[in-house]
């Protein structure tokens, strides 16, 4: 059996072992050439798969170690009869790191104040819900906005797009959708922005395109009175550095970059293909993780927090883009992207002693049971 692998995903060439001969290309760069004589294709966010790269291949069954599958064309998978399989929840708790991160980094400058308030959760899935909990704990209020779940389960415990933008907070997790009953493209657009309160914060480590970067660049540009922390961009990796520099804390899509969630994505895809292809990988995922780090937690959770990860060194790697020629500027985001130190989610940290309450409420040092193992 014939595997090609995204170069970039957690331990790849070890989970997959066992299946057969496994062929390791860059994400952005895995072509019909590639996947020709391929059985399997285990890819990242980075790669289209539809039929424009599968159409003449023999490729069987594909994998995204990724929560999204916007990257997929899912409808021409299984019309072709390809098995498909993705990791819904793998980056969860990254992902909550970092909202609480982001929130500290911004407490820390200045720009608002950490714990308290409202927070408008957008999209209450796998992630937005592991954040709305964290949140809770640390003293917010949390509205939770997600109509299709609303739809299906009753409106209890759910608010609509209006209220959730009338916070102090808003946070969207949703994934991106263009049709249907509840598209998410252009969700956040100049409507949506114009209600949100003066000092107000707007975060978005979900895909670029559920905000109008457009309508934002000219709320930004009326005045410095809404607050952004801004993971991921429409048109990755060619995105807008004309918006860059407005925006408050910018990393290049890395929230659910942690060493723990992209080894359980991969552990997930490894699992699925194992019951489609009836070929054990025997790899275990918690092989490949390291010692655990420490936190220096004191009395101060903003400080804690920064300690255990600081995600203004990661903002300050992506404003370099704009030192770049604009020709070069896609491939640097990617080289950026992948410069980004590797860190480790803060359940993994281990923490001296009793820590504060609201310590504790950040998730620092603190196993998640609903952790999803693959």
């Amino acid at each position: 059996m014939r595997l090609v692998v995204d170069e970039n995903m957690a331990a790849g060439r070890h989970a997959f072992a066992a299946f057969g001969d496994v062929v390791t290309v860059p994400g952005r760069e895995i072509d019909t050439e590639d996947v020709s004589r391929a059985d399997a294709l285990m890819v990242r966010s980075v790669t289209r798969v539809d039929r424009g790269l599968l159409g003449g291949s023999d490729v069987r069954f594909v994998g995204t170690a990724t929560s999204g599958f916007d990257h997929v064309d899912r409808d021409w998978l299984a019309g072709r009869g390809i098995g498909f399989a993705y990791a819904p929840g793998c980056n969860a708790n990254a992902v909550a790191d970092w909202v609480i991160a982001a929130l500290a980094a911004l407490a820390a400058a200045g720009r608002r104040r950490f714990g308290g308030g409202s927070v408008g959760v957008v999209g209450a899935g796998h992630v937005g819900g592991r954040v709305a909990s964290r949140l809770a704990a640390l003293g917010y209020s949390v509205r939770l906005c997600d109509p299709p779940r609303a739809e299906s389960e009753g409106g209890d415990g759910f608010v609509d797009l209006a209220t959730a933008l009338d916070s102090d907070v808003v946070t969207l997790h949703v994934p991106l959708v263009d049709g249907g009953p509840h598209p998410t493209r252009g969700l956040i657009d100049g409507a949506a922005l114009e209600r949100m309160p003066a000092g107000s914060v707007l975060m978005n480590a979900a895909r670029g395109g559920v905000v109008d970067e457009d309508a934002l660049a000219t709320r930004l540009d009326d005045g410095p009175d809404l607050v952004t922390a801004i993971d991921t961009w429409a048109g990755e990796p060619a995105i807008d550095a004309a918006l860059l520099p407005r925006i408050d804390l910018a990393t290049p899509h890395i929230a659910g970059h942690t060493v723990e969630g992209r080894l359980r994505g991969t552990a997930m895809i490894a699992s699925a293909a194992t019951s489609h292809f009836g070929v054990s990988s025997g790899w275990d995922w918690r092989s490949e993780l390291p010692a655990a780090p420490s936190a220096s937690t004191g009395s101060d959770p903003v400080e804690a927090v920064l300690s255990a990860w600081d995600p203004r060194r990661d903002d300050a790697l992506l404003r370099g883009l704009l030192r770049e020629p604009p020709g070069e500027r896609a491939r640097a985001f990617d080289r950026i992207r992948a410069a980004c130190p590797q860190r480790r989610e803060f359940a993994s940290f281990s923490v001296a002693g009793d820590a504060p309450a609201q310590i504790q409420a950040t998730g620092l040092g603190v196993p998640d049971p609903a952790d999803r193992v693959g």
